[in-house]
């Protein structure tokens, strides 16, 4: 497909905004060369930017189709999510929205954000690799996001951000606010723009400003216009709009409609009320020299930090609301000489030609071509590697059979209940894990083999020894009865031969050092693998926080993951809502006469007969050659059952 590099196409999510605007802005008055389209998602948005004279389209439109599979330059502000099939092989040319001093994208490891990151990663990485092309504003900023979003030096653009270097008015509402809120020209105009709280983004307001009416009186003392600009994902909160209903005529309050760029006014501002936002650089490279930080004491409960905040910041300290009031009657200037600091240390890559240098580099790049390799994820239990008895809960019979016959004594009734003792015993220990995250303070749902036998131990009254022996017993019959599946074995053995990689994940309460035995004896090659258990990491497959930890671990720089496994729910519904790729194995079914024969008895040899004569048909499908090892060997030739019950030991 042959791409015009003179038809750029440009997004900033659901608003007309961000860099991505004021190089639209730009290019209008400076290059009438390139043809620019505002791609759009919703038709408000795309009217909007039609009333102001520019060319907008719709992304799933016949025409906004058109544009994708023609346009040369595909211009961003963030890595993004979603790319359309129609813009295979165009320049992506991410502007990004933002310098500052949190981890971000690839470096996020928690929150409500981690999901949706880890999956545009997962999807998208050949794209972020070969494709996009990222603005970076300085040396400390190059450094931070190359570490973060996982991008190559050779991608790299060094300028500065045209929202903060494009000189040319652009009006696109009414910016005289003051006139508006009936103020004086000589009010003062103070921006409040904190970030979100990944832990807590609802409610914010409430904290922040818990005494609204002593803040409007500080605000009308001191002639000050308070613009209250929240983030995106916080402007919805019920108490905000509380707030904002009640104090929309207020004077001296501005609620900021996020539909307007406020960078527009930038010039107008004379200090800013800031926390750890990228927004605070943003006003020192327009000049803004008044700061008020506002970290409001929650800083050790945000997000990871890069950087130290207070260091990387200037401006007065309030770290509860009277300190901010106290902070709002002063409005001290900053340090020349920290201002300095700070603009060097983050925008020391930024001038005047900033948007040329962007607009030349993506013109003369070409996207590249590499190849990146596939990671494949196997499950273990019943993938790679399975028992000879039916039921997984075989082996507790196993155990039973044990105690039945060993020198260690046992209460009466755990010696002719001990399946279903253990296996009570292990849902009480999950329900207690399910029930009990807020006492525990941490999010791991995954037990430990010990501790069902704590709560064994506990409940029947079961000494060290006894518990140990129990232990001991259930881990020799697991790695007794594991068995090799051959077939998905050969598969993982050819992906690793044409140069992929391969992890082994498992939901399982064994301890670890277990499974890589029973891998061991299925293929000592096994043993070799990367392997997370939930066990050892405290996250399941089931809750998808596992495939999180193994994305995170790995460092994830693959063109695609595959999983494979058997379960449905954890092996193909939750990897595939991260954008993983599933490819299931089918689940033998049993047939009446396997399952019958199955449940007659308890007794571990004869579960394990049950398994073998399954195992066997699957390979022997012929209804005579059924005949003959379903029921001519079990009950024309007795002592058969004996032979074969000694065999699958």
């Amino acid at each position: 497909m042959t791409r015009n590099k003179h038809i750029w196409i440009f997004n900033a999510g659901n608003s007309y905004s961000g860099n991505p605007k004021w190089l639209f802005e730009y290019i209008r008055r400076h290059h009438p060369d390139i043809r620019t389209v505002w791609m759009c998602y919703h038709k408000d948005v795309r009217n909007y930017v039609k009333r102001l004279g520019y060319e907008a389209c719709l992304f799933d439109s016949t025409a906004g189709k058109t544009i994708m599979k023609e346009a040369g330059v595909y211009v961003v502000e963030m890595c993004k999510e979603v790319f359309q099939p129609e813009l295979e092989g165009i320049t992506i040319l991410n502007l990004w929205h933002g310098v500052g001093c949190k981890s971000i994208e690839r470096k996020v490891t928690g929150g409500f954000l981690q999901e949706r990151i880890a999956k545009k990663y997962i999807r998208n990485n050949r794209i972020y690799k070969n494709a996009q092309l990222f603005l970076v504003t300085s040396e400390l900023m190059e450094k931070h996001f190359m570490e973060q979003c996982g991008i190559d030096e050779e991608l790299l653009i060094r300028a500065g951000y045209p929202r903060c270097t494009v000189t040319d008015p652009v009006c696109t509402y009414p910016h005289d606010i003051r006139a508006i809120k009936g103020l004086s020209d000589d009010a003062r105009i103070v921006v409040y723009a904190p970030t979100y709280r990944d832990y807590a983004k609802e409610n914010f307001i409430k904290a922040a400003i818990p005494d609204m009416d002593r803040l409007t009186q500080v605000l009308q003392g001191e002639n000050i216009l308070l613009v209250l600009k929240m983030h995106p994902l916080v402007e919805k909160d019920t108490e905000y709009l509380q707030v904002k209903v009640q104090y929309e005529h207020c004077p001296n309050l501005l609620f900021w409609d996020n539909a307007n760029d406020i960078y527009e006014i930038f010039g107008d501002v004379d200090a800013a009320i800031i926390d750890y936002s990228s927004i605070f650089y943003d006003f020192m490279a327009r000049g803004v020299r008044k700061f008020i930080r506002y970290l409001n004491g929650d800083e050790e409960e945000l997000r990871d930090f890069v950087f130290d905040v207070k260091e990387m910041t200037c401006g007065e300290i309030a770290t509860n609301f009277e300190q901010l009031l106290q902070a709002l009657q002063t409005l001290t200037e900053s340090p020349a000489e920290e201002l300095d600091r700070l603009n060097h240390l983050f925008w020391s890559y930024s001038n005047e030609n900033a948007c040329e240098i962007i607009i030349e580099r993506a013109l003369q790049f070409t996207p590249l071509m590499r190849q990146l390799p596939t990671l494949y994820s196997f499950d273990i239990f019943d993938t790679l590697i399975s028992r000879k008895c039916l039921y997984p809960t075989t082996i507790f019979s196993y155990v039973q059979s044990k105690m039945c016959t060993g020198t260690v004594d046992f209460p009466p009734y755990l010696l002719t209940n001990y399946s279903d003792v253990r296996q009570q015993c292990e849902q009480n220990v999950r329900e207690y894990y399910k029930k009990s995250v807020l006492l525990r303070n941490d999010d791991h749902f995954e037990i430990q083999f010990e501790e069902i036998f704590d709560h064994m131990a506990a409940l029947y009254g079961l000494d060290d020894m006894q518990k140990d022996q129990l232990m001991q017993w259930e881990i020799e019959g697991e790695l007794e009865a594991g068995i090799p599946l051959v077939p998905q074995i050969a598969l993982l053995k050819k992906y690793i031969a044409e140069g992929n990689d391969v992890v082994l994940i498992s939901d399982m309460y064994l301890p670890k050092e277990v499974i890589v035995k029973l891998l061991q004896k299925a293929d000592p090659l096994l043993a070799t693998l990367p392997l997370y258990v939930s066990s050892e990491v405290g996250h399941q497959k089931t809750t998808r926080k596992l495939f999180l930890h193994v994305y995170s671990d790995l460092d994830y720089c693959y063109e695609k993951w595959i999983h494979i496994g058997d379960n449905r729910f954890a092996d193909q519904v939750q990897p595939e809502m991260l954008g993983i790729q599933t490819a299931p194995i089918p689940v033998p079914e049993w047939t009446p006469y396997e399952k019958r024969l199955a449940d007659y008895s308890s007794h571990y040899e004869f579960r394990c007969v049950a398994k073998q004569i399954q195992s066997f048909r699957l390979t022997h499908p012929a209804p005579e050659e059924q005949f003959a090892y379903c029921y001519a060997a079990l009950y024309l030739v007795p002592y058969v059952v004996h032979a074969v019950s000694h065999a699958v030991k």
